[in-house]
């Protein structure tokens, strides 16, 4: 379903201006932010040790001290990050750099193919809703997986929404058709077998609801699973040779169990706990601005018109979308294993679900009403909520930027250039990255050992730690410290022997 072509909101040089800042601001974002312990600096710790050690097929870090094969997550993204480290050099900047790709890929098949269904207006709209939501913002520039499974996901809705809009028969039909078979291949290589549920449930539903079964001869059935099979299973294949555990381990108790049972036999430390549900109001924290922004205006019309119906499902336009944010955020409620990042698809789709039903009530039509109201009423009630949410984050957390410990080591990094460091009690994955081999690595220790341990080296603690267990031998006065952490120099030498004298 076409519509007329509308005049865009936006200039393409206006629009193009608007979000290059956008992305460029993200890109300033990874250089001044420190790792966070410890997905993200275990995941930048990966890339810099695959990166020099020239290794590709198997993902290593250093984990209670030994260098060991992280087997809970395929490589792509790791092979991508250290493919960056020896482009860039190594540093954060590099580990995170991918992410950043994959949020510019949902960009832009957002705008190809909101454009190709709609018009240009349309994909403006869209693709500014979705670059300018704030967890999709900061994501942008994290070194984890989450942003480019939900790449893959969002690539293969999109290659199906086109698949749906190209008509019977035709070569685009096919290529489309492959596209989404290549979207979950990628997927595979990026977070496992997961993809096929975030991105094949709201698809069966779409094809159930509109009963659009006799559509399914015109995928390319040979063509789509050979290049699903080329891309996905050889690094499977050469994993499992080299590792005969892999599989089981991945398959069974990282996607399987993982999600069902407290206790799946995780080997890399403890999985987040919430609650079942809270999926909910994962979503509604990551769509917040856009109903606020959208919100008012939509209202209107909406008394005047229903905006879900049986039909909005039934689309090409609408009902994808829709499927997709109310599938994954059900899906999600069934576990209460679950992270922000998780929903961060939905975003995607309900920015793409918005846009579409705001040009279909005719909201886009007058600018200038919802320009007015987005600035009176929109942008103050997003303020107010960041703020808030900032101020909330906080209080949890306990920390600012500078008290955040790869922040203290980027300091160490550059202050103290020289010297062995030891950990009092246990070392985080962000000192590895940032200090390197200057770390003693060693397993969680216990506090008598630990104080042992350190004596010939340099000392990191947190302060916490030392107030809690104190050290057995003094040391000179801090050589650096923060907030939360503190550098202590070697214990001072008492010699009790006796000086000796030299005759005249």
């Amino acid at each position: 379903m076409t519509s007329i072509r509308k005049t865009p909101l936006f200039s393409r040089r206006n629009f193009l201006i608007f979000l290059g800042v956008l992305l460029v601001a993200r890109l300033v974002l990874n250089l001044l932010l420190p790792l966070a312990d410890p997905s993200e600096a275990r995941y930048a710790l990966i890339c810099k040790i695959m990166s020099e050690s020239g290794n590709f097929l198997e993902p290593r870090f250093i984990h209670e001290g030994v260098l060991m094969n992280f087997e809970g997550k395929p490589p792509l993204y790791f092979q991508m990050g250290a493919i960056c480290c020896r482009l860039f050099g190594v540093s954060l900047f590099a580990c995170r750099f991918p992410a950043f790709l994959f949020a510019a890929g949902i960009l832009a098949a957002m705008y190809g193919t909101v454009r190709r269904i709609r018009d240009e207006r349309t994909a403006q709209v869209a693709v500014l809703l979705t670059a300018a939501c704030p967890v999709y913002f900061f994501f942008a520039g994290q070194v984890m997986t989450d942003m480019a499974l939900a790449a893959c996901i969002a690539w293969a809705v999109f290659s199906y929404m086109l698949f749906e809009f190209f008509p019977s028969g035709s070569r685009s039909r096919k290529l489309a058709s492959a596209g989404f078979f290549a979207s979950l291949a990628v997927g595979m290589l990026v977070k496992g077998p997961v993809v096929f549920v975030m991105a094949g449930i709201p698809v069966f539903c779409h094809v159930l609801i509109g009963n659009r079964w006799k559509e399914l001869k015109d995928h390319a059935w040979i063509a789509g699973p050979v290049v699903f099979l080329l891309i996905a299973a050889p690094w499977y294949v050469m994993m499992q040779r080299k590792n005969p555990d892999f599989l089981e381990y991945f398959f069974v108790n990282e996607n399987f169990k993982r999600f069902l049972f407290k206790e799946y036999g995780d080997q890399y430390g403890a999985g987040r706990e919430s609650f079942r549900g809270m999926s909910v109001l994962f979503f509604l924290l990551d769509n917040a601005p856009a109903f606020l922004l959208l919100a008012f205006p939509l209202a209107d019309r909406m008394k005047r018109k229903l905006i879900i119906t049986r039909e909005s499902f039934r689309s090409i336009e609408t009902g994808l979308p829709l499927l997709g944010v109310i599938c994954i955020t059900g899906f999600w409620c069934l576990t209460s294993r679950l992270l922000i990042t998780y929903l961060l698809p939905t975003s995607v789709f309900f920015a793409v679900w918005l846009t579409f039903v705001l040009d279909d009530t005719a909201c886009l039509d007058d600018a200038a009403i919802l320009c007015r109201r987005t600035l009176r009423i929109g942008i103050p009630s997003a303020a107010i909520l960041c703020v808030i949410g900032h101020a909330v984050v906080c209080l949890i957390a306990d920390r600012s930027i500078s008290s955040m410990p790869g922040s203290f080591f980027r300091r160490i990094a550059k202050e103290c250039p020289a010297g062995e460091l030891y950990f009092y009690r246990r070392v985080p994955y962000s000192a590895y990255f940032y200090l390197g081999s200057r770390v003693i690595p060693h397993a969680n220790e216990e506090v008598a050992v630990s104080g042992e341990h350190a004596e010939p080296y340099l000392m990191v603690a947190r302060k916490t730690d030392l107030k809690k267990y104190p050290l057995k031998k003094t040391r000179p006065a801090p050589m650096l410290e923060n907030g939360s952490w503190v550098l202590l120099p070697k214990p001072e030498i008492v010699s009790d022997s006796p000086k000796m004298t030299h005759p005249e």
